[in-house]
């Protein structure tokens, strides 16, 4: 595969020549080089906003304190109803979640994940052995028109600046009969941990914890762009046991990690957890809209 794409996307590859299911996959989704490049452009320019997975791991590793676990993952694909043989494209893939499940469901169609950062796509590298992994934009996606039957996009439409471009480009390669999977947040998710951090006054603004595009705006926004969203929502809460995992948390936020001393900010949100009432709970609320 010519060009910057086969580039970026073995940057996140193992060494080594890749397995031939895998390399049929980039073939048969992924644009070839030169229209990969312009696609691509903006994200070649665009400053990675992760070196590696650090702190979306700690940050996914507070729900380990879920009750009722929810498998977000298996809930989100068990409502594509897969048949096993279908093409994926994750968007935004981060570090292979979603990318793993498909492995563990032994899905035998092409999936490829695509993420702006070569250090998420090298995560899910090792979540995702067979996996084709590129590095793209999510609103300039290096992927051919009506390329896949399935189109995941979890959480990741409330980091990009036009989300609406980004919603576009999920329906242009997507097939006319296939689905698109967006997943967000709802305005309550995490409701108590937001109010412990601005009730310190510590930053000016919100980070990653005020999501840009919530669950119902979302599902305004794709409704405008699809035929039919049908949405389902999940919710649980977290119940905390005491104030490392609320440190860890907190100090994984960029809007945190800006402050000068970022552990001491952590540990002061930590510190003013109640502690007479048993565990934290935090609610948690998260929504997959299925659009056709």
């Amino acid at each position: 595969m010519p060009g910057p794409l086969r580039e970026m996307s073995e940057d996140a590859t193992s060494s080594g020549a890749r397995p031939l299911a895998t390399r049929r996959a980039l073939r048969l989704v992924l644009m070839n080089g030169d229209a990969a490049r312009l696609r691509a452009d903006r994200a070649c320019l665009q400053q990675v906003q992760y070196r590696t997975d650090a702190n979306l791991a700690a940050r996914q590793s507070i729900y380990a304190h879920q009750h009722p676990q929810i498998n977000l993952p298996a809930a989100v694909l068990d409502l594509a109803a897969l048949r096993g043989d279908e093409t994926v494209a994750d968007v935004g893939c981060g570090n292979g979640a979603y990318l793993a499940e498909l492995s563990r469901r032994h899905h035998a169609g092409p999936v490829v994940g695509i993420d702006l950062s070569t250090g998420m796509l090298g995560a899910a590298r090792r979540r995702a052995p067979s996996a084709a992994l590129a590095a793209g934009d999510a609103a300039a996606l290096p992927v051919r028109d009506h390329a896949a039957s399935l189109t995941l996009a979890a959480h990741m439409l409330y980091h990009l600046p036009d989300a609406r471009a980004a919603v576009r480009e999920l329906r242009r390669v997507t097939r006319p009969d296939g689905q698109v999977l967006v997943v967000l947040n709802g305005d309550d998710h995490l409701r108590e941990l937001r109010a412990l951090i601005a009730g310190l006054q510590i930053i000016s603004r919100e980070g990653p914890l005020g999501d840009q595009l919530r669950l119902d705006d979302g599902q305004e926004l794709l409704a405008s762009e699809f035929t039919c969203v049908i949405r389902h929502d999940f919710t649980s809460e977290l119940r905390i046991p005491g104030p490392e995992p609320i440190e860890n948390y907190v100090r994984s936020l960029i809007s945190i990690q800006d402050q000068p001393d970022s552990a001491a900010v952590a540990a002061a949100v930590a510190s003013h957890l109640p502690t007479d009432e048993g565990p934290f709970r935090i609610r948690t609320h998260t929504g997959c809209l299925v659009c056709s």
